[in-house]
């Protein structure tokens, strides 16, 4: 039987209309051919971007004018000195000597690896405390994610060709949803070419009538086109997307240790290109929130808190199942170790 006639779960799927939900693949009502002819995903898009900008522009003095300019301007933002040499070298020391456990996912070649910053987390280490509490590092973060709420933080390595694996499906251009959202890195090394730097497609982020065209006639196949991400609501882009859409080529931002890049993950972007065995250590930041909701909310610290709890609880269920099925979590646990070889140096 079809999906869409299993009655039960209408009331979910007309619920996800008012949500974040972005799944073509999932949701046979965000997938319908005959609603996105008559315009359904793309009015999404477009309350989505209004209700973004009501929110910027009641969060407006949490960062300063210039930083606010280029981040819409460009989709990102990148301050370079945002941690002095010392700052960065005390963060290495601290993780360095950190006994704990971290998350690893494989995708293609590459391994991500990741440690949430918890408070746990953050005791033995109070210069990353510093840091990630300072008004300055989570203002920015609130303006840019359109959301006044502390989003999940983690310390992230990108190892490239850590397996034998196909591509890195992350190192095609992509937009993350169908809504403005942001994710951040403050950079804990250098970040050559050949590390795999961040790669944006500046202005990416615009909701031009070309970019409405494109994702219109996208949402017309997305929930057929069975790439493993596009079904899901993550659009990829081709050269001759971007060509389509009058953007420019992807643009890998190299930068040095202490620089702090936020972006609007709604633009497109990627992993760079990588030699072999390399990576980058990075203070990362993710914050993804119900687009439909035109209040910028307010920064709680116990709702941050339960966030986190939450978030491990998941990993756990998760752990639990793929032990009884037999085979490793999609995020599963290393020794942090593992994750911080080399910072000594």
């Amino acid at each position: 039987m079809p999906r869409i006639l299993y009655i039960h779960m209408w009331p979910i799927w007309l619920l996800g209309l008012l949500s974040g939900g972005k799944s073509f693949k999932a949701n046979p009502i965000l997938g319908a051919r005959l609603l996105n002819f008559l315009g359904l995903h793309v009015l999404r898009v477009v309350l989505a971007h209004g209700f973004a900008h009501i929110r910027w522009l009641m969060l407006r003095p949490m960062m300063p004018p210039s930083e606010r300019a280029a981040y819409h301007r460009d989709g990102f933002v990148a301050l370079e000195g945002f941690l002095s040499a010392d700052e960065v070298k005390a963060i290495r020391a601290e993780l360095a000597a950190y006994k704990g456990e971290a998350r690893q996912m494989l995708q293609g070649d590459t391994a991500t690896q990741k440690i949430l910053l918890t408070d746990d987390m953050l005791v033995p280490c109070p210069q990353l405390n510093k840091a990630v509490t300072a008004k300055g590092f989570l203002h920015r973060l609130y303006y840019c994610g359109a959301k006044a709420h502390r989003p999940l933080l983690y310390i992230q390595r990108i190892r490239n060709g850590w397996c034998e694996g196909a591509a890195d499906p992350q190192k095609a251009m992509h937009s993350d949803t169908f809504h403005p959202t942001m994710k951040a890195w403050l950079f804990l090394e250098d970040v050559t070419p050949e590390k795999g730097p961040f790669t944006y497609v500046r202005g990416s982020q615009k909701l031009t009538l070309k970019r409405l065209g494109w994702e219109y006639r996208r949402s017309l196949v997305a929930a057929r086109i069975h790439d493993g991400y596009s079904e899901k609501g993550s659009f990829r882009a081709d050269d001759d997307d971007l060509k389509a859409m009058d953007l420019p080529a992807p643009e890998g931002l190299t930068a040095k240790a202490g620089t702090f890049v936020i972006a609007n993950t709604n633009g497109f972007h990627g992993r760079g290109q990588a030699a072999e065995g390399a990576s980058r250590l990075e203070i990362w930041a993710y914050s993804r929130h119900n687009p439909m909701n035109p209040l910028p909310g307010f920064a709680s610290l116990a709702l941050s808190r339960l966030e986190y709890a939450l978030t491990q609880a998941f990993w756990r269920h998760k752990d639990r199942e793929a032990a009884q099925k037999g085979y490793p979590a999609t995020w599963h646990l290393i020794p942090a170790e593992k994750m911080l070889d080399g910072l000594e140096d």
